[in-house]
């Protein structure tokens, strides 16, 4: 990590709450805070389209290459990294994450987050509960893996709190 410089990056399945609680912690201590998924879609276009024309494959080589360069263009302070439940799935990513970032996994229920029809809409879970409990199952190695650390998110504002503490961050 460069001097002077930090990333914190959120990672976790879809509707764990990485944009909420993410949204509160760079709040919290007056960090810049970026979606991935806001940065696919304005260098790639939509996310689903990506995926239904170009399948998964391709689509994680595009997240991938716009989380190289978010992180390369980020320069000094702090600045909270909101990932796409996928990211740490695509080896690329997951290294890239491990070298260059405070990774934090939020962690969810299925079925609280089933409660979610939003969420049950995303690719890849296309509306089913059960997609979503099999995805859960095979990146929950994945996400412990990848991250250093790990919260369970039922209230974001706590959760954003629990980080700041665990981390040792300063709020502004």
């Amino acid at each position: 990590m460069k001097e002077n410089c930090q990333i914190i990056a959120l990672i976790g399945m879809t509707g764990c709450g990485k944009s909420s609680v993410g949204k509160r912690l760079a709040q919290k201590i007056g960090a810049k805070l970026v979606d991935l998924d806001d940065e696919i879609t304005a260098r790639f276009g939509d996310i689903k389209h990506i995926f239904a024309e170009q399948g998964e494959t391709a689509f994680r080589e595009k997240e991938y290459e716009a989380l190289a360069t978010i992180v390369k263009e980020h320069t000094e302070g702090i600045m909270v990294l909101s990932c796409g439940g996928g990211v740490p799935t695509y080896e690329k990513s997951r290294e890239y994450l491990a070298e260059h970032t405070t990774t934090v996994w939020l962690r969810r229920s299925a079925e609280e987050v089933a409660k979610d029809e939003n969420v049950l809409a995303r690719p890849p879970v296309n509306g089913s509960v059960e997609n979503y409990k099999k995805l859960l199952d095979q990146r929950y190695p994945i996400y412990r893996a990848t991250a250093k650390y790990s919260f369970y998110n039922a209230f974001p504002q706590r959760t954003a709190e629990a980080i700041i503490k665990k981390l040792g961050l300063k709020k502004k």
